[in-house]
């Protein structure tokens, strides 16, 4: 790759959530979750502040998930959220796997649980799918003399296991998590979890700051960021886009492998306290979160696709249309472009098994001609007149025929 991300922590690992001793670039305060704001340290047990009470949810209306929601809401399909564990909140049907080796049993940061509420929270894009949790690191800046777990490729591998230990498997698995060294070990558990039949999603990679402003990671449009496990085969990579139109790559970093894009500021969750709260980032974590649920949606939806048709259907309906053709530039900021549930959901796609999507174009030649019109019957041609003469003949004598039979009966 071009340009690594440069944000290396003395762990050599970074998530895509507040990171220790840093935070991400924010974003305009979106003004109707001013007062209860999705937070990671609102934990468990801490203060209980009231929930925000705006309806509005303008990441729904950007994708328009509410035209998406009349056709499906997740039901029946199961999603994995590797994490840093989900709180038992009101709403959310959780199952919990339990954290891997060395991490807490209890929740210490309210990530995962406001990854779990974007997904199938009462306000999320799927809230009729269940959440399955396993708790793969403990917190941001983890302090490992008092035994805390922090984030590592190791970490999610662990996770990974767990869910290749499950029978059935998942529908979906959500990993709103990276690193930024490529780890073997890593990829091949993500290459297992692939093969599972799952949609594995991942965050795409944020920019973040240091407390005295500056930015720790470089991008330009030209760069292409090390961000894992977004840029293994298979995964489906989420960046996440501000709003008012304002440039990506003050919130996030250019990757290559990103799939697709989402917005994240105005969403609905939900806080590990049990506050409803609503997204003032613009943070990748979400918007795979967001991306998720989607594809939970298509899941329900069209029940017999591969993995690779769920996709397809999810590229090929954005906003930018889908896509570029195989070789052609992609877009590092947004990929196929911003997701649009409804479209999903809706547009008339038959993707093959593996994803390609065929299309057909009319083909114009130079040489082509019109079909001769048909040929006009001319009933005075020969040897047509001769044959319908004949006819018309021996109709009249039978006709004459059945007149005369009575007046020689009478002789």
């Amino acid at each position: 790759m071009s340009a690594r991300l440069r944000t290396v922590l003395a762990s050599g690992v970074v998530a895509a959530a507040v990171l220790p001793g840093a935070a991400l670039v924010a974003a305009p305060a979106h003004a109707a979750d001013e007062d209860a704001p999705c937070q990671s340290d609102q934990i468990p047990g801490s203060e209980q502040l009231a929930d925000t009470t705006t309806k509005d949810n303008a990441v729904f209306d950007r994708m328009h998930v509410d035209d998406a929601q009349r056709l499906a809401t997740g039901r029946g399909v199961r999603v994995a959220v590797v994490d840093s564990g989900v709180a038992d909140v009101p709403g959310l049907a959780v199952e919990h796997l339990g954290p891997v080796d060395g991490a807490s049993g209890a929740v210490l940061s309210g990530h995962g649980t406001i990854v779990a509420g974007l997904i199938a929270g009462p306000d999320g894009v799927a809230p009729d799918a269940t959440v399955v949790d396993v708790k793969v690191y403990d917190k941001d800046g983890a302090d490992t003399s008092q035994g805390e777990k922090p984030l590592s490729s190791g970490a999610i591998v662990a996770g990974i296991d767990r869910l290749l230990a499950v029978p059935g498997g998942f529908d979906v698995v959500n990993i709103s998590l990276a690193v930024t060294r490529a780890d073997p070990a890593l990829e091949d558990a993500v290459a297992k979890l692939v093969a599972t039949g799952a949609v594995v999603v991942a965050s795409a990679g944020n920019k973040v700051v240091d407390p005295d402003g500056s930015s720790t990671s470089e991008g330009t449009e030209g760069n292409d960021a090390s961000v894992f496990p977004a840029d293994y085969p298979g995964v489906v990579a989420v960046t996440a886009l501000p709003p008012n139109g304002d440039s990506p790559a003050q919130y996030v970093v250019p990757n290559a492998d990103t799939d697709v894009a989402a917005p994240t500021v105005g969403a609905l969750s939900v806080n590990a306290n049990g506050q409803r709260c609503g997204t003032v980032d613009v943070a990748t974590s979400w918007a795979a979160a967001e991306v998720s649920g989607v594809l939970a949606l298509l899941r329900q939806r069209f029940p017999r696709e591969t993995a690779a048709q769920l996709v397809a259907r999810l590229e090929q309906t954005t906003e930018s249309g889908g896509l570029p053709a195989e070789g052609s530039y992609r877009d590092p900021w947004t990929g196929a472009g911003v997701v649009q549930a409804g479209d999903a959901l809706t547009r008339e796609l038959r993707p093959g098994r593996k994803g390609k999507v065929e299309t057909t174009e009319p083909a114009v030649r130079a040489d082509a001609q019109a079909p001769p019109a048909p040929e006009r019957v001319d009933l005075f041609g020969t040897p047509r007149a001769m044959l319908l003469w004949s006819g018309l003949v021996a109709g009249s004598l039978l006709a004459l025929a059945a007149m005369l039979r009575p007046l020689l009966r009478r002789r």
